[in-house]
């Protein structure tokens, strides 16, 4: 899955090189991986992503959290 994410700027200090003036990044483009730790999502995206995926999420919460997604329910009445 593709999704926007922020990079932080100690990310992209690896990769840049600065005179004062201008700085030039290698691999600016290139891909780069992070674990689920490092990436944030801001709400919106959590959003876009659940709205999208809405389906696949609730047959996970059903098959590997029913009782956790029971007693919630249970709770919010």
């Amino acid at each position: 899955m593709i999704v926007p994410v922020y990079i932080h700027h100690y990310e992209l200090e690896k990769i840049c090189e600065s005179d004062g003036e201008y700085a030039v990044c290698d691999n600016y483009y290139a891909d780069h991986e992070y674990t689920i730790d490092d990436v944030e999502f801001d709400y919106g995206d959590l959003e876009g992503i659940v709205d999208r995926y809405l389906d696949d999420i609730l047959e996970i919460l059903q098959k590997n959290y029913k009782k956790k997604l029971n007693m919630l329910l249970k709770t919010n009445r």
